[in-house]
């Protein structure tokens, strides 16, 4: 990477790239150092994760130094640094100012197994679907284009999580239902709770591009449950962090969610996928605005035996995948 050129017509050569990288190398970590830069009194830097950990200086054992050097900091916004996944594979590199969004959509992302909690996998995401066929004979469930589908969580009363995953929009995404105590998630009614959510198997930024609606299907009476509309989250964000009150998350008690189950003692689902960016509208004077983002509907906890007043369901509904998982 060339630095300086010239100034005023006088040549004054280049800078190399990795050879500056080489010099802002933490030399507790080995890590590039990035803003901001720490260092000891006599100016050797090390990294700012590393840094509250040094009661020396592990170069030159002086006293560390609470100043940044700022000047440093200046030219390391000038370099491109490879990208955190580089030991994965990935061969890019970005300046600071364009790292982060790069890294949040690295193909080289590396991911935890979505379909079991206690699996040691951890890879990339195009070994996601290798993994899942070799490891759980699990294959990503199609999903139609409308979005639709309908899921069947199989022995509601013997298991305590079930979990979907299938494939739409060319993305994969996770259907994931839990039975949690409600102090496990942070709520206050004292009772077991039934939570399910949609979350897309990869980065953060790409969920964000979709929003899902659900509702529990009674088969018997071929009625719905209130509809719930959320916000898809990546799978790399822990599902019981996200169960506030304004979470994004079917949230209801285990006496509501029962009256739902069949004479088989399955729960099911209905679940429509939505597209945020389809949802653009422009304004008069041309600018795009987006549609407000879908309000959580949750389903109010109640100690008797009545349920949210079912809606009929319509007299045809379109042909979906039905879906059941052993997880």
């Amino acid at each position: 990477m060339n630095i300086y050129n010239d100034a005023d017509g006088v040549e004054l050569g280049t800078v190399n790239n990795e050879e500056v990288l080489q010099l802002l190398e933490c030399p507790v970590c080995l890590d590039h150092i990035t803003p901001p830069m720490k260092q000891c009194i006599k100016g050797h830097l090390v990294c700012n994760e590393c840094f509250p950990r040094l009661p020396h200086c592990p170069t030159c054992r002086s006293p560390m130094n609470q100043e940044r050097n700022l000047a440093i900091e200046q030219i390391a916004r000038l370099l491109k640094y490879p990208c955190r996944y580089y030991p994965m594979g990935c061969r890019e590199a970005f300046i600071l100012s364009k790292k982060g969004a790069h890294e949040q959509d690295c193909p080289y992302l590396q991911l935890k197994c979505p379909f079991h909690g206690q699996c040691a996998f951890n890879g990339s995401l195009k070994d996601v679907v290798p993994h899942l066929a070799s490891e759980h004979a699990v294959t990503p469930v199609p999903v139609q284009p409308n979005g639709t589908l309908f899921y069947r969580a199989k022995h509601f009363y013997r298991r305590n999580i079930w979990t979907l995953i299938y494939q739409w929009d060319g993305n994969l995404f996770r259907f994931i239902v839990k039975h949690v105590h409600s102090s496990a998630i942070g709520r206050n009614e004292n009772c077991n709770m039934l939570i399910a959510h949609v979350q897309y198997i990869g980065a953060e930024s790409m969920a964000s591009r979709y929003a899902y609606q659900i509702s529990l299907f009674d088969t018997d009476s071929r009625q719905t449950g209130h509809k719930f509309e959320g916000l898809v989250t990546s799978t790399m964000k822990p599902l019981e962090s996200q169960c506030s009150k304004e979470a994004d998350i079917f949230v209801t008690t285990f006496h509501q969610a029962k009256n739902y189950t069949d004479q088989w003692a399955n729960l099911n689902f209905i679940i429509t996928m939505k597209k945020l960016e389809e949802d653009l509208a422009t304004t008069p004077s041309g600018s795009t605005t987006s549609v407000t983002a879908p309000t959580p509907m949750e389903s109010t906890p109640s100690t008797s035996s009545s349920t949210a007043t079912p809606t009929p369901a319509p007299t045809s509904t379109p042909a979906a995948p039905v879906a059941s998982t052993s997880s």
